[in-house]
């Protein structure tokens, strides 16, 4: 089974970098007076933009969360993979500051977002955490 994010996060990243676009825009062609922090604005929120856009395309299209009999295979944004046997979890817990799941593994966390919810159903529930049993129930 192959886990992936949604077309909305597509969308997202591509609406965002429309908006970073057209702040280039407004940078070289509108704004004419480059005082009281009108450049400096108008940059950050190009960077902030273009930022967000990158990392919600680069999400659509190299993250993924494989779950296989023995194991599951988590893929980055970057493209590196980590193996999560099943065997070799302990715990997995719900953090509520950050609304992340959180796999503890030979002793290591791997925090998955809550959109990628069903591969609690592929751990034994033994391992759940008490804030994770809240939150399902």
């Amino acid at each position: 089974m192959d886990l992936k994010p949604g077309k909305l996060i597509l969308f997202f990243g591509l609406f965002c970098f429309a908006i970073s676009l057209l702040l280039i825009y407004v940078l070289f062609f509108v704004l004419k007076e480059y005082e009281n922090g009108g450049l400096l604005s108008v940059l950050l929120m190009f960077i902030g933009f273009f930022s967000i856009g990158l990392y919600l395309t680069l999400h659509y299209y190299k993250y993924r969360i494989i779950i296989g009999d023995k194991s599951m295979i988590i893929r980055n944004e970057l493209g590196t993979r980590k193996e999560i046997y099943w065997t070799d979890i302990d715990k997995v817990d719900y953090n509520k500051t950050f609304n992340m799941i959180i796999v503890l593994s030979n002793k290591k966390k791997k925090w998955i977002s809550p959109i990628y919810g069903q591969i609690v159903d592929f751990i034994d529930p033994k391992k759940y955490s008490e804030n994770l049993k809240q939150l399902i129930k």
